[in-house]
């Protein structure tokens, strides 16, 4: 029994030991779930809030791209269909179709040249006992020039000759007449086609006028000159750049009175104008 109760004291105190090692324990693997816990939860407060911050610049940067995206798409049109205006100055101009620069010929009216003409008419007078006397009308001759003053606007001049014969009333006697007008003023020009223009003229006219009888019973020469007017109108051709075909009508009008020396012949005023019809070839410069 001696040897026996020693060893209790011992075991009493190995025992204690351990029941307290044990506590140790027990508290350690309390206060470690607690340890693990708040390592769980911060991790789980961390984590989301990273997540939702990366999310956000995510989608910022998606919403960017996106309208970058849409930007270009609505650039890319205008870049491809450039006016011509708009052209660099490297690339090439635009070379219009043939059909176009067929149409697009500049026509050589643009701006008018000066023309000289010669022309060659029929006139008869437009008084009706002139034309009794006269009847069968004469041959009218004119040199005539015009020559550009604004765009489609000429100034024209002419020197004209005509020379007629006929036979005086009652006496059936011969009588010749003829005259040398003068004409100044504007001619105006409409471009139809290419080659055919349009064109009227208007403006004084000045008269010399010599008439020559046979008759016994009056003045065997007459003289007398005065102003009047006169309008033509025609179309010019153009088969070639220069050579010019005209085709035209004209009217004038003067009243002339002629004062005769004999004593038993009463003077009177005369219209000495008429009409004229004919053609002509010019030269355009």
């Amino acid at each position: 029994m001696k040897n026996k109760w020693p060893l209790l004291p011992i075991v009493l105190t190995t025992f204690s030991m351990q029941a307290f090692g044990e506590e140790q324990n027990d508290a350690q693997a309390v206060q470690e779930p607690e340890v693990i816990l708040s390592i769980v939860t911060q991790t789980e407060e961390t984590v989301p809030s990273l997540n939702c911050d990366q999310a956000i610049e995510n989608e910022l940067v998606i919403d960017t791209v996106i309208l970058q995206t849409e930007e270009t798409e609505q650039k890319v049109p205008e870049q491809e269909v450039k006016p011509i205006s708009m052209q660099a100055p490297d690339e090439e101009p635009n070379t219009p179709a043939p059909e176009m620069m067929a149409t697009s010929t500049c026509c050589w009216f643009d701006d008018v040249q000066p023309l000289l003409e010669f022309k060659f008419g029929y006139f008869i007078f437009a008084d009706s006992k002139m034309r009794d006397i006269y009847d069968r009308g004469g041959l009218d001759l004119q040199l005539s020039a015009s020559y550009p003053v604004w765009r489609w606007l000429d100034i024209y001049g002419s020197v004209e000759y005509f020379r007629l014969h006929g036979k005086s009333l009652g006496g059936n006697q011969e009588t010749s007449i003829w005259e040398i007008p003068l004409s100044l003023g504007l001619k105006p020009i409409i471009t139809i086609t290419n080659t055919v223009q349009y064109y009227i003229a208007i403006g004084p006219r000045y008269f010399f006028v010599h008439q020559h009888n046979k008759s016994e019973f009056v003045d065997k020469n007459l003289s007398q000159n005065g102003i009047g007017g006169f309008v033509n109108t025609g179309f010019n051709f153009f088969p070639l750049k220069h050579l010019c075909i005209d085709v035209y009508g004209e009217y004038s009008y003067g009243r002339l009175h002629f004062h005769p020396d004999h004593e038993l012949v009463f003077g009177r005023t005369i219209q000495v104008g008429g009409f004229a019809f004919g053609g002509g070839l010019g030269y355009s410069f």
